[in-house]
């Protein structure tokens, strides 16, 4: 594990020497040539994006070059487009759709940017699937099924689905922390949570209590916190690894969704749906940097390409990806 954790920190930090903390702007916006874009997830290895279409006419994968900002690749999915992750190790990429009884996860191959599989899951489109994880690692991916209450573990060399763990919650986003295997799922519902389950097992570790509604997890292994936006009062819940306990609160803007942090400089973004801006907030100070104007009618996800430093926002209110850079 000690060698698969050191190949993990090579590719995600093998340029963190050249970068300084620095504050972040608007580089460019990319035109995706279809509207609705959800998830969104980036492949420093490949230095290539990855950006789920939600549109019920043309539910598709889209394929960003990092170096062109250039859409190069197109892959028919499904409705209820939601989550994306990917695995860099593997160079295997995950996507959600949803058919009106059931849903899949679409299995693309990194290297050709072709569909592998489809692996099928008993739920409906409702809700559908609103979360995707993948560990590294273990090479296992987890899926948040808020139909069902459940979250799924999906075998990256084969897959098919190990186990299905029910959680009692609404649950939206999920994250791993590939170095603890610690499992992070929201709960999207009214009641507000944040659970913990231990990747071994799939035992409940705890049950953290916050605010309001989840939207959008993310984990820093490097300082052992795993980050929650939390819709409502519009906060972001910044959780320390090794206690289960809410250490701070930094303030965000209106109806936060998607989150993810940098790695190299502990900088966590924030998309704010409703006040088409981005938060970045200090991972080591847990104070907000900056809160970023950028030019998108209801910005949804992100993600850091963890390779250069980009950070990279869907738009689900138009057919565009907002790039940002640090300055």
């Amino acid at each position: 594990m000690k060698k698969v954790l050191l190949t993990l920190s090579s590719v995600v930090l093998f340029t963190f020497s050249t970068f300084q903390v620095r504050a972040d702007s608007v580089l460019t916006t990319i035109s995706l040539g279809n509207a609705g874009s959800t998830g969104i997830a980036a492949n420093p290895a490949t230095n290539k994006i990855y950006v789920a279409i939600d549109n019920q006419n043309r539910p598709e994968l889209l394929v960003i070059d990092g170096k062109t900002q250039q859409v190069i690749k197109r892959i028919a999915t499904a409705p209820f487009a939601i989550a994306v992750a990917v695995n860099p190790l593997t160079n295997r990429i995950y996507a959600s759709g949803c058919g009106s009884a059931s849903c899949d996860i679409f299995v693309i191959d990194g290297k050709t940017d072709t569909l592998l599989t489809k692996i099928p899951v008993a739920s409906g489109s409702f809700l559908g699937i609103q979360g995707l994880a993948a560990n590294p690692v273990t090479n296992l991916i987890y899926a948040s099924d808020a139909d069902n209450g459940q979250y799924i573990v999906i075998d990256g060399k084969t897959n098919t689905i190990i186990t299905q763990v029910s959680v009692f919650i609404q649950p939206s986003g999920i994250a791993v922390n590939p170095k603890t295997n610690r499992i992070y799922i929201g709960d999207g519902g009214f009641s507000g949570s944040l659970l913990v389950y231990d990747g071994d097992t799939n035992a409940q570790v705890a049950n953290i209590p916050v605010s309001s509604s989840v939207g959008g997890v993310v984990t820093n292994f490097r300082l052992d916190r795993a980050y929650a936006t939390v819709q409502g009062p519009n906060v972001l819940a910044v959780v320390d690894g090794a206690t289960n306990q809410v250490i701070a609160e930094p303030p965000v803007g209106e109806l936060p969704q998607g989150v993810d942090a940098n790695l190299f400089n502990s900088k966590v973004y924030v998309a704010n749906s409703q006040s088409s801006s981005v938060t970045i907030v200090d991972g080591t100070t847990n104070q907000v940097l900056q809160t970023l104007p950028v030019p998108a009618a209801f910005p949804t996800a992100l993600s850091v390409n963890q390779a250069n430093g980009l950070t990279y926002v869907s738009d689900f209110g138009s057919d565009k990806v907002v790039v940002l850079q640090p300055n």
